[in-house]
């Protein structure tokens, strides 16, 4: 039955897409990592790492309500170096019979204040039982600009050579994304960020999150993806140098995925 489900997932696109594991803060606001700064914009735009002060890591685990058995764990870092910022991340999803990891170096640099490039490398693997494994590469860009205090814009495409896994026996490839997003600081207290994804063989999808920070400690977190529909929610607690985020995103097919993460910023 395990090799079943793996199979099942296999068959039923011709992309890999479990790997996009946003964090639950990105997540909670449906997955807008493309104009909003947080350390999982590494799994986004990475660009957007250009704008953390000091090195910061983050461990992120998602449980899938569906199926008791499937999970994702993922760790990301951010060091920066002046103007110079190095991202690492890792990401594993599936159970005892399948998984797809993938390990990702990021090169990201602000120019001036407001202004930030970013390239990044991964490395995937796919692996299913009595099936073997497949292996592959992707790059991707991203790009990061604060029109003024309150305004952001920021685009990103995945994997645009449109790389895929080099086994025969499992014809899975890598997914190639553009997407372009904008934030907006309405107040101290609200953040309002908006998306437009094409994921390659997929119709647009349109996302809108809100975050409202209630107090320095708390902060309340909610949005809408349109393709497919899903619903986000979540919170965050930040205290010190530590922060806890979690959040759950109810999907009509795969049910609710709740996710927690625990961060420190040195």
């Amino acid at each position: 039955m395990k090799i079943l489900y793996g199979l099942l997932i296999v068959l039923s696109t011709t992309c890999v897409y479990a790997q996009n594991n946003l964090g639950p803060r990105l997540s909670a606001m449906a997955d807008n990592g493309a104009a909003v700064g947080d350390i999982w914009c590494l799994q986004a735009n990475p660009a957007g790492i250009a704008f953390i002060a000091q090195p910061a890591i983050s461990l992120n685990y998602i449980r899938n309500l569906l199926s008791e058995e499937i999970s994702s764990q993922g760790i990301v870092a951010v060091i920066p170096f002046g103007k110079n910022y190095l991202g690492t991340s890792f990401q594993r999803y599936g159970f005892s019979a399948y998984n797809e990891s993938k390990v990702g170096f990021t090169y990201s640099k602000r120019f001036g204040e407001n202004f930030s490039l970013a390239l990044n490398g991964n490395y995937h693997q796919l692996k299913i039982s009595n099936y073997g494994s497949s292996t592959g590469f992707s790059i991707d860009f991203g790009v990061f600009y604060r029109l003024n205090t309150s305004f952001s814009i920021g685009a990103f495409t995945n994997n645009p050579s449109g790389q895929k896994f080099n086994s025969d026996l499992i014809a899975a490839k890598i997914p190639t994304s553009f997407n372009i997003g904008t934030s907006y600081l309405a107040t101290s207290q609200v953040l309002i960020a908006t998306t437009v994804s094409k994921v390659s063989d997929q119709s647009i999808d349109f996302r809108f999150g809100l975050e409202y920070k209630l107090y320095n400690l708390l902060s309340l977190r909610g949005g809408i993806s349109t393709k497919p529909f899903k619903q986000h929610v979540g919170f965050g607690l930040n205290y010190k140098k530590f922060a806890m985020d979690m959040a759950t995103t109810f999907d009509t097919n795969l049910g609710y995925a709740p996710q927690i993460a625990i961060g420190y910023a040195l």
